[in-house]
């Protein structure tokens, strides 16, 4: 018994801190650089399949078939493959209710972007996605002495990402107005006045 006294009396505290400290910015480290060494990520999967800058909507989640792992099967999803570096990306869709979501991801992963629907009155999004950077992309509409046909322009840090539209799925019975829903929501170049 006495032994083990002496030998915690010669732990060297310093030592103890130290090592605690190596182990915590080890593990900091390993959470950021994980998903940057992940083997697929979600735009690797998902590329391929879908067409660039066109609302595609999947159907229903089953164990058999979701486009990516771990889907809830309590939702549908539209998806679109967003790609601004040509010209600016025109994205509408509607929210009826509560439960629905529009949200831009980048290509790491990172959401850029998100509206909800709201429980009072459908939510009406129309954005113009533009690349964030100098690049000339023609007039405005307010340039040209017109009035916008759109709310908002959102400048999106990424070039290319995903545009996903998530709508619960309230049963057999509200499924024909949800995919009507989903099909009516929209992701296309926009076509330049002349």
């Amino acid at each position: 018994m006495k032994t083990v006294l002496a030998q915690l009396r010669r732990i060297d505290v310093r030592l103890v801190i130290a090592a605690l400290f190596a182990i915590t910015v080890l593990h900091i480290a390993t959470v950021f650089t994980a998903p940057s060494l992940a083997m697929s990520s979600a735009w690797d999967r998902l590329a391929p399949a879908l067409k660039a800058n066109t609302m595609i909507v999947f159907p229903p989640v089953t164990p058999e078939a979701q486009p990516l792992p771990y889907l809830a099967p309590d939702a549908r999803i539209a998806m679109c493959l967003f790609d601004t570096r040509q010209a600016p990306v025109a994205l509408t869709a509607s929210l009826p209710a509560p439960g629905w979501s529009l949200t831009l991801y980048d290509k790491n992963g990172l959401a850029i972007y998100t509206a909800a629907g709201r429980p009072d009155r459908p939510t009406a999004v129309s954005l113009l996605l533009v690349p964030d950077d100098d690049r000339f992309m023609g007039l405005t509409p307010e340039a040209q002495g017109l009035r916008s046909p759109r709310q908002n322009q959102l400048r999106v840090q990424a070039l290319r990402g995903l545009a996903v539209l998530r709508a619960p799925d309230a049963g057999f019975a509200y499924r024909a107005r949800t995919d009507a829903e989903l099909n009516a929501a929209a992701c296309q170049i926009q076509q330049p006045k002349p």
